[in-house]
């Protein structure tokens, strides 16, 4: 897991490399041309020589007139020479990726947008290969795989009740900001709160922000080895701390010890303080139990900054395989 400062560098590097790739391949297609076409070159040097032709005169304060006739024609020569060959006047340029900053991540000194485009790209990679988030989003979200019967702690049946959870999701997600409040999905296995969860990720990356996705038990395991071998140390902590959106996936089912109730108070409090919102998931619906398992400290800040929602109906994975 990168911070953004990481995953910014990480963005540079890839489009440093496509422009080199650009570079090559623009350069392997002027070889082989020239080797088969030697009249091509004979055009390219004489636009050469007519150039310098021509700056000579300047520099010295001759009559250019006859030089920039040379050079005219020299240019009208090597066009034609190009043509024959499907190329425009400019000849063997590289075809960068991105047009804008011909892919040198920069724009008049400032990063261009196709930095964040690639940045976003594999912030997606790296979420992929935790969660199954190329396959949930809002759309993917099936309503109609909740009961229709009624509910009697709804007052309704769970399928009308998860439509309005959706609803809500997805207006959250399309308003987001990093100042959003954060949002807490509880209940039994399969419910579709990962999905939930992931489909909220995939629409806030899309829109620009930075999201980071992890399991409560990854989260946990790569702390414990940071604890115990500093030569493994990773900046997990400060990813999570920094993004603009975190997603805490099936909290309840990490190895708990002192040190994970310590360093998850840490990060809670710290977004928390800088109004960064955090999505959980979690299979505890007993708030005592809930609190008994982390402590009053750490419920209280989980519970308190998070708009909550039961869901509702049956196991999804009997009916489908995947996580929900």
């Amino acid at each position: 897991m990168r911070t953004k400062d990481e995953l910014f560098r990480e963005a540079l590097r890839h489009i440093a490399a496509r422009r080199q790739q650009a570079v090559t391949a623009a350069e392997r297609d002027r070889a082989a041309a020239l080797a088969a076409h030697p009249e091509l070159r004979v055009a390219e040097d004489a636009r050469t020589h007519a150039g310098l032709t021509l700056t000579l005169a300047a520099a010295r304060g001759a009559d250019q007139t006859a030089a920039a006739a040379a050079l005219k024609a020299a240019d009208e020569r090597l066009t034609a020479a190009y043509a024959t060959l499907g190329l425009g006047p400019e000849g063997f340029v590289p075809h960068y990726t991105c047009p804008t900053c011909k892919d040198t991540g920069m724009v008049n000194g400032r990063p261009c947008s196709c930095v964040a485009e690639a940045a976003r790209t594999l912030r997606r990679e790296e979420i992929n290969a935790a969660s199954p988030l190329a396959l949930c989003s809002f759309d993917t979200f099936e309503l109609d795989r909740y009961p229709a019967e009624p509910e009697p702690e709804l007052g309704g049946t769970p399928r009308d009740y998860m439509g309005k959870v959706l609803t809500y999701c997805q207006r959250y997600a399309n308003s987001f900001t990093p100042e959003s409040r954060g949002l807490m999905f509880i209940g039994s296995a399969g419910l579709g709160k990962t999905h939930m969860a992931l489909a909220i990720a995939d629409t806030v990356l899309n829109r620009g922000f930075d999201v980071l996705y992890t399991s409560s038990a990854a989260l946990a395991a790569q702390l414990g080895r940071e604890h115990f071998d500093r030569a493994a140390e990773d900046p997990w902590l400060d990813a999570c701390k920094e993004a603009d959106l975190l997603i805490l996936d099936d909290l309840g089912t990490e190895y708990i010890s002192q040190l994970t109730i310590s360093v998850l108070y840490e990060l809670i409090n710290t977004r928390m303080l800088c109004h960064r919102p955090t999505i959980y998931t979690s299979n505890i619906v007993d708030s005592s139990i809930f609190e008994a398992r982390y402590t009053e400290k750490v419920a209280s800040r989980i519970l308190g900054s998070c708009q909550i929602f039961k869901f509702f109906g049956t196991d999804q994975r009997l009916k489908r395989g995947g996580k929900r």
